[in-house]
């Protein structure tokens, strides 16, 4: 009854629209059967082998669908999940967990962490094909429902909610606004577009790996290409020198810090009130050695922290006026012999995401704008 209801109220769906669906396995061999079982049914996917591509994908892939195992390196299928029910625009993709975990706790816990469907491993291929349907076939009865309450929105649209899409805007005018003026002060100090975005881009993946929320991932990843502002006030004979500095040079050059601080001080927005604050100390280091307060340990604010060995981590790999660009497996362990300057969570964060950093500035190496 409830089926023929749906029916009457939604038209009939095409069969020639293909869902889109992201598969995270990092066993090669289910990926393998996975997709190949999607491809049968007629649909696109996208497979990753671990949690952390699979959210940052989710964004630029837009799937219809998530096929996640539960055992993974990094962020397991349940983390997965629950990042995605807990974020708003990401709550309404359904998830099928597939788990070799055969116990009702396991099972119970998919649940309750959102997931749509669970299958067991080994995948019966009918049963496989039948979830993904069901669950395809609800997604679309769900889409059309929201596409039908935009549309009366459209009809009846009412002033606040032309106010909240005038905010989006300015919203996302004033955010590439503070990029395009971040690029500025990178391209002085012979920088590249590349270089902001792979700070933002690593500087999110620490923050999601570190289990912050998603709010405070979004900040440090608008706020983390901000770092080096400060050096817009650096004269070029010292920001532009190609030898060593000298000592009274040296302690120029680290004044970037509290200028860039300043230049970014008393706004009311969070991601530049973020942005001050990793300008101020992402060169402060856990053993209190860093500049320019000596901070130690928790003194310093968890986004200082990040930003601190992501920036090591592109520098490194950089090539510079006085050093070579290093390859990844180099620049890690110089980070290992440095380990006593950072936080020891977030360095082992760092050596869990590693690859994905190698993998993140292999994708930007070339890129010349944000």
């Amino acid at each position: 009854m409830e089926e023929k209801i749906i029916q009457l109220l939604v038209p009939p769906f095409g069969h020639d629209k293909k869902a889109r669906i992201i598969v995270a396995d990092d066993d090669k061999f289910y990926r393998s059967i996975i997709t190949d079982l999607i491809t049968e049914l007629g649909h696109e996917s996208l497979a990753v082998d671990n949690g952390l591509e699979a959210l940052e994908k989710v964004r630029s892939y837009h799937p219809d669908l998530l096929i996640v195992d539960v055992v993974m390196p990094g962020m397991d299928g349940f983390q997965i999940t629950k990042r995605l029910k807990e974020d708003p625009s990401t709550m309404h993709i359904p998830v099928l967990i597939v788990t070799s975990l055969s116990d009702r706790g396991s099972k119970v816990k998919g649940l309750d962490h959102g997931a749509d469907e669970l299958l067991s491993k080994p995948i019966d291929e009918a049963e496989f094909r039948v979830r993904v349907k069901n669950i395809l076939k609800v997604k679309k009865y769900e889409d059309y429902l929201i596409d039908h309450g935009k549309m009366l929105e459209g009809e009846v649209i009412s002033k606040s909610a032309q106010l909240e899409k005038a905010f989006e805007k300015i919203r996302y005018g004033y955010i590439e606004t503070v990029y395009r003026l971040t690029l500025a002060a990178e391209y002085r100090d012979k920088e590249t577009g590349g270089h902001i975005k792979r700070i933002s881009l690593y500087s999110q993946l620490m923050a999601r790996h570190l289990g912050l929320s998603e709010q405070m991932v979004e900040a440090i990843f608008f706020a983390s290409p901000m770092h080096d502002v400060g050096k817009i006030g650096i004269p070029d004979s010292i920001l532009l020198k190609e030898g060593e500095h000298t000592k009274e040079e040296s302690e120029i050059m680290r004044t970037h810090t509290i200028i860039g601080a300043d230049i970014l001080r008393n706004s009311d927005s969070e991601i530049l009130n973020t942005a001050q604050e990793i300008a101020l100390t992402h060169h402060e280091t856990w053993n209190g050695e860093g500049y320019p307060k000596g901070l130690k340990g928790e003194e310093i604010p968890i986004s200082g922290r990040i930003v601190n060995i992501v920036d090591i981590y592109d520098a490194l790999r950089s090539k510079r006026p006085y050093k070579p660009s290093f390859e990844h497996k180099k620049a890690c362990l110089i980070i290992e012999g440095l380990k006593n300057r950072f936080d020891p969570a977030i360095y082992r964060s760092f050596i869990a995401c590693s690859e994905e950093f190698r993998r993140l500035f292999d994708e930007h190496r070339d890129e010349q704008r944000f």
